[in-house]
This record gives C-alpha cells, sequence and structure tokens, in this order.
C-alpha cells in the first residue's frame, strides 16, 4: 500500500472505505498473481526446451502423451510476407496482453490431410499457446492424448524429407495421424546459424 494510499484513507477514515481499499488491493495482487504464474508457465516451457536440447536425438521419432492446451491461431496467407504474418501475430499477442511472442510458445500448424497428399507447404495458420486463459472462446483446442513427436535440424527446405519419414514410421508402426501438424522452434535464441535450427513436430495421433 503506497503512502498516499495511507494518507488518502487516513484523512478519510470509514469501513466503507477500508473495504474499498482492500478490495482494489486484493484485485491487483490477482493481477499480479496471474502475470507471476503465465511468466513462470513460459520460463519452465523454455527450461523444458533447453533440457530438450541437450538430450535430443534428432534421427528419433516417438510416442509422447500431450495436456489439453488452447491455441491462438492466425491465417496464413500464401500472398502475404514474412514480415506481416509476423505483424500479425505480434498485433494478436497483445490483445491477449503476452509481450510480443516472449509469453507463449508459438509456431506455425499444417493440416495431416495435407501431409497424406505430400503437400507438404499448404500451412494454414500461425499459433501461440497461451499460459493461462479464463476464456476459451473463439480458442483452437488441442487435444489430451498421444503425439508423435519428431525433430528436424536445418532450414525449413528439409521438413518434406522429415515428414515422408513421419509418415513411413506411422504406417509401419500401424496407426493414423489426424488434425494438425505443430511446428516449433525449440532452439531459436540460442543459436548464430540457421544450420542449426531445430524444428520439433507433434501430430496427434487418430484414437481407435
Amino acid at each position: 500500500m503506497s503512502i498516499p494510499e495511507i494518507q488518502t484513507f487516513l484523512s478519510n477514515r470509514s469501513a466503507e472505505n477500508m473495504e474499498q481499499l482492500l478490495r482494489e488491493k486484493i484485485t491487483e495482487l490477482n493481477h499480479t498473481i496471474s502475470n507471476l504464474k503465465s511468466i513462470q508457465q513460459a520460463l519452465v516451457s523454455r527450461h523444458q526446451d533447453m533440457s530438450t536440447i541437450l538430450n535430443i536425438d534428432l534421427a528419433n521419432i516417438c510416442i509422447i502423451e500431450q495436456k489439453k492446451s488452447y491455441l491462438v491461431t492466425v491465417p496464413t496467407n500464401a500472398n502475404a510476407s514474412a514480415e506481416t504474418e509476423i505483424e500479425s501475430m505480434i498485433n494478436k499477442a497483445k490483445q491477449y496482453q503476452l509481450h510480443p511472442l516472449h509469453d507463449a510458445a508459438y509456431g506455425s500448424m499444417i493440416p495431416v490431410e495435407s501431409l497424406y497428399q505430400g503437400d507438404f507447404q499448404n500451412y494454414s495458420a500461425l499459433y501461440f499457446e497461451l499460459p493461462t486463459s479464463t476464456s476459451k472462446r473463439g480458442l483452437h483446442t488441442n487435444l489430451a492424448g498421444k503425439y508423435l513427436r519428431a525433430f528436424c535440424k536445418g532450414s525449413w527446405d528439409k521438413l518434406p524429407g522429415r515428414y515422408k519419414e513421419i509418415l513411413t514410421y506411422a504406417n509401419k508402426q500401424g496407426f493414423s495421424l489426424t488434425g494438425y501438424s505443430y511446428e516449433t522452434g525449440i532452439n531459436k535464441t540460442v543459436i548464430d546459424d540457421f544450420n542449426d535450427y531445430i524444428t520439433q513436430i507433434e501430430i496427434p495421433i487418430k484414437s481407435e
């Protein structure tokens, strides 16, 4: 509680004024706690990325369990420049009171249907994951369940070849993929050469 607030209250003491002052402080505190939780979740996510990088097997394709999450999506346009799409993402992030793409995991989405058709360039949206959200309206739901996870090192032109390996793996294992493939760069903040860029790929496995 600031000195001016204390002085204002002391000049006009009453139970009503104290109740109002405490209510305002509780609201401010709840907002601060919410922001700190968002920052904590972002830091935990970045720490997990760094741990993954240190122990990564780039050739490995594995199955993981994912919790439900909610994504904000921005449709992509084949005619739009990268700068325009990034600006759209930043503006969208501001709507959710996120510091420009620092507080959330973000990446791109491509329909699994396109992968099965051999179209590895048909990206439908950019996305970022909300650390916390009170309202789920208008958000893309990432369902909980089993996901295939793989990695691709190098520039983005290597992704089609990696997707072919993923589809071959899924076929040999006897399961189908569904929904969207979610791509995100996990080491973009710690590299100087784009050839060292690592894309993490996660795709939902269709339930039997």
